[in-house]
């Protein structure tokens, strides 16, 4: 037997012969409704059996349960995503993390200070738990849905706006509590379980399964495209973006950061978008300056969010000029000798790139940054209401938006690549996102079947384009359902043959998720 680390996972559940009473078997449409879809607005007709299971205990016998049937279940928690990765096989039974909730303790004096929670607590509870009973430490990771469930969060590698500074979810994982296909419970600690030789072996109530593979290539771009395996790396990162087709995630310990700063906000509106992204290159060079986010919004975006009548954006765009673009930004700071310099550093920089710091609004508290982040949030709200409304005639309709990133150097390409590609086909888009790492989320918004047809051969053509460009097919959102095709643009045979390779490793009858991120 070749040596390598082993992964022993306990029966912790035992054997469930009986049913237990949460599974409700063939649930009718009407009462299971809103478990069938989740933000990316495909939705599965019906499911097998729902259970929501109300604590870890309920949670291991519903599992074990299934196991002993041989059921293909499917796993959902606050449905916040995007890419269809919640939404179940109709054939499947699913179990629902909503209700799995709560903090189980937070060391905030250790040397590396942590927060334990259930896979269901959302990102907006544990801010504000630590915020009322730890406010010396916080959890910085921020995608842009605070609904979002940290067990999902963990399932999608999730990013936001502040991954440019503090990266994804990965970064932040230091434990891990994973139900297996099996019914089994495994624990995982950062550092602990790591890969020997290229081997993992997984204990898993029978003879003992290897997986050894080639190292899974990532580009090298801000990504959350398949599974985090390399040959000497850690066991935990296999699960972290895997969205939950390896096991289900039921306990996440997250690593927390003191806090000692504050953040400076910054809006600055551009006449040029090259004007924009010298200063986007400019700033990225700044090391000295703690900078967490780099976001943009084009003059589509703009024109959006002044749809939507808020008073708050119109008083933002009295300072647009005749812009063309927007860039925001996040600075931390600790005092205001170092604010008064970073106000000076970025007019410096402003100016260098062809900007006017007259055109800008700054703040360094929520209330100051308010108007700026109605700002910011009406642009999706819009393009969501307008969807909705095209939808009322046609009703097949739905936005296509991308999620693909691109090394540094192919920023100004890639912008160009959407405007040719998309606008010379004639459709109507808004391009904004997180421009610090070259990662637009290009809003295309069809009138029709024809234009959203159409809509999809663009992103086909940029897909492939951005992959020969060194860039990712799923900077942050995971591949879910809706993006599996694309996996074949990302990697070739060889890599995907890797990718279902651990999954049989972890889940041999192929029972988690069917149809999410990958197929037999």
């Amino acid at each position: 037997m070749t040596e390598g680390t082993r992964l022993r996972s306990e029966a912790l559940a035992g054997d469930v012969a009986t049913r237990p009473t949460c599974v409700r078997i063939a649930p009718d449409g009407a009462s299971v409704v809103d478990f069938l879809h989740d933000e990316s607005k495909l939705a599965a007709p019906s499911v097998a059996s729902l259970a929501i299971p109300q604590s870890l205990a309920e949670l291991r016998a519903v599992l074990a349960w299934h196991a002993r049937e041989g059921h293909a279940v499917a796993v959902s928690g606050a449905r916040t995503g995007v890419t269809g990765g919640a939404v179940p096989d109709p054939a499947s039974h699913l179990v629902s993390l909503s209700a799995l909730r709560g903090l189980c303790g937070v060391d905030a004096d250790g040397e590396v200070p942590t927060a334990t929670v259930l896979a269901g607590t959302s990102l907006a509870e544990l801010n504000a738990y630590l915020a009322a009973n730890h406010p010396g430490v916080v959890f910085p990771v921020d995608p842009t849905e605070t609904s979002a469930s940290l067990g999902g969060m963990v399932a999608t590698n999730a990013g936001g706006a502040r991954t440019y500074r503090f990266g994804a979810m990965r970064e932040w994982v230091q434990g891990l509590t994973i139900e297996l296909a099996s019914g089994r419970t495994l624990q995982l600690q950062r550092g602990r379980e790591r890969s020997r030789n290229g081997v993992l072996w997984l204990e898993d109530g029978g003879e003992p399964r290897r997986l050894e593979i080639p190292a899974i290539p990532k580009p090298a771009t801000k990504n959350a495209v398949g599974y985090g395996y390399t040959p000497d790396g850690d066991a935990i990162d296999l699960w972290i973006g895997a969205e939950g087709t390896l096991g289900v995630v039921s306990e996440v310990t997250v690593r927390l950061q003191r806090e000692h700063e504050r953040r400076l906000g910054a809006l600055q509106f551009w006449s040029r978008v090259s004007d924009a992204f010298a200063f986007v290159n400019a700033l990225r060079a700044e090391r000295g300056l703690r900078t967490t986010a780099i976001e943009f919004l084009d003059a589509r975006s703009h024109a959006l969010a002044r749809e939507s009548g808020k008073p708050a954006v119109e008083r933002v765009l009295q300072s647009a000029g005749d812009a063309e673009c927007s860039t925001f930004i996040e600075i931390g700071y600790e005092g205001d000798e170092e604010l008064a310099e970073i106000a000076e550093r970025l007019d410096a920089l402003v100016r260098a790139a062809g900007g006017d710091p007259e055109h800008s609004l700054a703040g360094a508290t929520e209330g100051e940054l308010k108007d700026i982040r109605a700002f910011r949030h009406a642009v999706p709200e819009r393009v969501n209401a307008i969807i909705a409304q095209r939808r009322e005639r046609h009703p097949g309709l739905h936005k296509i938006a991308t999620d693909m990133a691109v090394p540094d150097a192919a920023l100004g390409w890639v912008f160009g690549r959407y405007r040719d590609v998309i606008g010379g086909a004639g459709l109507d888009y808004a391009a904004f996102g997180h421009v610090g790492n070259n990662h637009f989320h290009v809003n295309i918004l069809p009138r029709d079947e024809a234009e959203l047809a159409r809509a999809k051969e663009c992103y086909a053509v940029l897909a492939e384009e951005i992959v020969a460009r060194g860039g990712s097919v799923a900077a942050e959102h995971g591949i879910g359902r809706i993006k599996k095709g694309f996996l074949a643009v990302q990697y070739g045979e060889g890599v995907l043959a890797s990718l279902r390779a651990v999954k049989r490793w972890a889940d041999p009858g192929w029972r988690l998720n069917r149809g999410v991120l990958i197929d037999p």
